[in-house]
């Protein structure tokens, strides 16, 4: 008897084990299936917020809650395998609410304060750390844009002139360019994920083009198989090949001394892309202001790359030689039939390309007057 008693006890202890042991994989099963956020704010109590998930084409509603006493508000749901863009709408109203993004397994923490816009700390999920770099960036472009336009609202009507007009839309000019600059930096310099994809996609109202590429490479580098970067795909080949913002195609034509000379080999340098012919007028126009930039920043490393839409060498290499342009010159000599011509889309001349030390197309289509401060930008 007593050996059985210690037999039942052994068993009684191993089912115990057994079924401690299920509870906790039943548990980590939902884990892994399902996502929670948790938040502690400084919002009023039953201040409505609104969990929804980010479509491309709306904010689809998934469920929502009431600010308790202490400040608390969470969520539980099932997520996918795929890290999915969430926002949380507080209130209904602006400031506009905030990014997350979830996963199964993820478990979201954030303390918000709304003393100045939204403040928050945020931890948990695959991507918040990289989310909150983004937010903020971008909220405190929002904060400065704010106290700027406070401060023009109490600009006096009768003080205004054309002085004060002038400095003002400069420096909205520069909030805006700082803005867009600081996101492509973030674009640049972050691991590719969907927070990638919610800064090209959401944070302008018309989306720049620069950005849809540089995305679109940074998420098939990194998240090669998501569908974030079959999107930005798409998108990128909608905009065709010389976008500000692509790598310039290649071109590889003779030089007049019969030598082949490829685009590409100039990398390294900042080059103007030049499309022309001696028997373009507006052409040869632009050249005398293009020598004098040309031998100012030649040694900063800048170079030109003339494309002639020539059938005719003598008169190509006659042109050359008159206006005596010593940059790098190329032609296939059959004209607007151009091999070039027809990759970059050139249907009238002069056509400009500025190409960045990467290859990369900065700006198209500016005059001769308008190349010396493009310059500047790009070679300090």
């Amino acid at each position: 008897m007593k050996k059985m008693k210690i037999k039942n006890i052994l068993l009684v202890g191993v089912l115990s084990l057994f079924s401690i042991a299920c509870v906790d994989a039943s548990d980590s099963e939902m884990d892994a299936k399902g996502y929670s956020i948790s938040v502690q704010s400084d919002l009023a109590e039953k201040t409505l917020v609104v969990l929804s998930k980010i479509t491309d084409v709306k904010l689809e509603t998934l469920d929502s809650a009431y600010v308790s006493k202490d400040g608390s508000f969470s969520f539980k749901g099932e997520g996918s395998e795929e890290s999915t863009i969430y926002y949380l709408t507080l209130n209904g109203t602006t400031p506009p609410g905030i990014p997350v993004i979830l996963e199964n397994g993820a478990k979201v923490k954030i303390e918000l304060t709304s003393s100045n816009g939204y403040d928050i700390v945020m931890s948990g999920g695959k991507y918040n750390h990289s989310m909150l770099k983004l937010y903020n960036i971008y909220t405190g472009f929002e904060k400065d844009m704010n106290a700027f336009n406070a401060e023009v609202a109490l600009i006096d009507p009768t003080t205004v002139n054309e002085e004060l007009r002038s400095n003002t839309t400069k420096r909205y000019t520069s909030m805006i360019k700082a803005r867009s600059e600081g996101i492509e930096n973030f674009i640049k310099t972050e691991e590719g994920s969907p927070v990638t994809y919610f800064a090209v996609k959401y944070l302008f109202q018309k989306m720049e083009p620069k950005l849809i590429l540089l995305g679109s490479e940074k998420l098939n580098a990194d998240l090669p198989e998501s569908s974030y970067a079959a999107n930005l795909d798409k998108l990128a080949k909608e905009l065709g090949p010389t976008v500000v913002g692509a790598v310039a195609p290649e071109i590889n034509l003779k030089t007049p001394e019969g030598e082949a000379l490829a685009l590409s080999s100039l990398r390294g340098q900042v080059v103007l892309l030049d499309f022309w012919a001696s028997w373009c007028g507006p052409c040869r126009k632009e050249n005398p202001h293009v020598k004098k930039v040309y031998e100012k920043y030649k040694d900063k490393g800048f170079e030109i790359y003339a494309v002639s839409l020539d059938n005719n060498k003598s008169h190509w290499q006659g042109a050359i030689a008159k206006d005596g342009l010593p940059w790098k010159h190329v032609s296939d000599l059959v004209g607007w039939k151009s091999s070039a011509a027809k990759v970059y889309n050139v249907h009238s001349i002069p056509q400009t390309f500025l190409l960045d030390k990467d290859g990369r197309i900065v700006s198209t289509g500016f005059r001769s007057n308008e190349l010396e401060p493009l310059l500047e930008s790009l070679l300090q």
